[in-house]
């Protein structure tokens, strides 16, 4: 063993490493047969869900997924080299399909990372409460159009827990978080806005609600003094993404994922199996 299939590999000029890396290979696989059927096992006895059964051992051994396909490769050259010399009358390995890999999704934001400099934010001398205000309700999975809530949507229930309604649920604040909410919040009461997030006051009347350009100032200096490695600066939909990801590898079921992110679970579901991570 293995049949003159060594020296067919060198007859074919192949090196001593890649020799003795099939050689490997090929001593594992029958290692494994001798171990699970208790004896040697001949070569007529072989079946494709010996050879499957084998991979998927390699696989619960961590192997990597290119690993254990290029071990398929080796014992697919093997079986193909037995069978061009009849010593087998059936290939095992011939319609073998080599594994899928796995994409992981990209994920330009950890959102522990994220969470983890929230205090930093909070306490930031040189930040405005507004700003503040944004990344904490951010982590919160908000959109843009959530930044678009009324005072009258603000139910301070104490000093340190506040309760806003918006359109499809309610976020809650506490702590540090809602302390800078409500220092911010009664930074307004002078102006005529029915919004607490606005636009610059407007000859002739109060503030519109904030647009996507003011939100993405403020995160984009937070990004730029927490993030500065980062390839992509931080916007709503990066940290949504992230928030997400974390709800998910959490194993929240999908529908409180929905709940809390304020859509169906549908959306939540579909939106993952883009990502590959379901």
């Amino acid at each position: 063993m293995p049949y003159g299939f060594l020296e067919h590999l060198e007859n074919k000029g192949y090196s001593q490493d890649t020799i003795q890396s099939y050689e490997k290979v090929i001593k594992s696989f029958f290692g494994y047969l001798s171990y699970v059927y208790k004896k040697d096992v001949d070569l007529i006895e072989i079946s494709p869900a010996d050879i499957k059964k084998y991979l998927k051992e390699q696989l619960n051994r961590k192997k990597s997924i290119p690993t254990i396909n290029k071990e398929l490769s080796i014992l697919k050259t093997f079986f193909n080299y037995l069978w061009e010399k009849n010593l087998i009358a059936i290939d095992p390995a011939v319609k073998i399909k080599a594994m899928n890999q796995i994409k992981q999704p990209t994920v330009e934001y950890d959102y522990i990372e994220l969470k983890k400099v929230l205090p930093q934010v909070l306490r930031n001398p040189n930040y405005t409460l507004e700003r503040k205000s944004i990344y904490s309700l951010a982590l919160k999975g908000f959109k843009t159009a959530d930044y678009r809530f009324r005072k009258d949507d603000v139910n301070f229930i104490d000093n340190y827990r506040v309760k806003i309604a918006l359109r499809n649920r309610e976020i809650i604040l506490d702590g540090e978080e809602a302390v800078i909410f409500r220092q911010y919040y009664k930074s307004l009461i002078s102006e005529e806005t029915e919004y607490v997030f606005r636009t610059k006051k407007i000859k002739n009347g109060g503030g519109g609600p904030v647009q996507v350009m003011t939100i993405l100032y403020h995160l984009r200096k937070i990004s730029k003094d927490y993030f500065p490695d980062h390839d992509k600066p931080l916007n709503l939909m990066l940290i949504r993404k992230a928030y997400l990801i974390n709800l998910y590898q959490q194993k929240r079921p999908l529908q409180e994922i929905a709940k809390i992110l304020g859509v169906n679970d549908f959306s939540v579901s579909c939106y993952l199996k883009r990502l590959n991570i379901r």
